[in-house]
């Protein structure tokens, strides 16, 4: 990220990245201690020596969040990066979700090109499903916001379709009457058509953490990356009239 703004205002390459931006990462995350002499002294490997790994890959990924105000300079070093985090056989890479760019944790190439095709013609359910990757996958991980978001994404993209005269439809419901309904499902002459309903049922179920009282358990991280899991198929079968009553 060896960016620097010149005093014209223009981008150009330099040995230090922007002070201020280390400065708004301090304030950010709350630092006790400043990072801005090891930073003035020696740069960007000041920085990596103060922080250690963790702490700096969060910076890394504060960087990104700014990369647009580099313009076109600022593209070239996040390709670099995502070169890099790739050559380096690195467990995070470059992600770029609903015109956000942050590091998140690799998947499967196919995943990652599935999940931006998903996001980004799915509308307001892609938005949430969106968010619901962040959460399960980013540089801070909050399983039960990624859970939540999961099951909010699926409802935007399926509640309509499923019992469009319910204005407080749940996945819940939806599962209710579809499974009532007994002929929804995919497009396929095979027995277990309905598999999307099944799916649905079992993001539904397994969402522990709605239940108020002696039932209420946060989802683990684990169970938060396979809901999101199950919903990107889900959304995109909704958004895409995939999945529907077969008569």
């Amino acid at each position: 990220m060896e960016l620097r703004r010149t005093k014209n205002g223009s981008i150009s390459r330099g040995e230090f990245a922007d002070p201020e931006l280390v400065q708004k990462f301090e304030t950010l995350t709350r630092r006790s201690i400043s990072l801005l002499s090891a930073f003035r002294s020696s740069g960007v490997h000041g920085l990596y020596e103060e922080m250690g790994d963790e702490e700096f890959l969060d910076f890394i990924d504060f960087l990104l969040f700014h990369m647009a105000q580099f313009g076109r300079q600022g593209t070239g070093v996040i390709k670099r990066l995502e070169d890099l985090l790739h050559d380096a056989g690195s467990e995070w890479t470059v992600g770029h979700r609903n015109n956000h760019i942050s590091l998140e944790k690799r998947v499967a190439e196919g995943v990652s090109i599935g999940i931006s095709e998903v996001i980004a013609h799915s509308g307001n359910a892609g938005e949430l499903l969106a968010e619901a990757w962040n959460a399960a996958f980013g540089r801070s991980p909050d399983a039960e916001e990624a859970y939540e978001k999961a099951i909010k994404a699926v409802e935007a993209a399926g509640a309509s379709i499923v019992t469009p005269n319910n204005k407080r439809a749940t996945l819940g419901t939806m599962v209710r009457d579809m499974k009532a309904q007994k002929d929804w499902g995919l497009d396929l002459s095979a027995p277990h058509a309905d598999v999307p309903v099944k799916m649905a049922e079992a993001l539904w179920i397994g969402q522990e953490s709605r239940h108020g009282g002696n039932g209420y358990r946060k989802p683990t991280q684990a169970e938060a990356e396979a809901a999101v899991m199950l919903a990107i198929p889900l959304v995109q079968w909704f958004s895409s009239s995939a999945i529907s009553r077969r008569a």
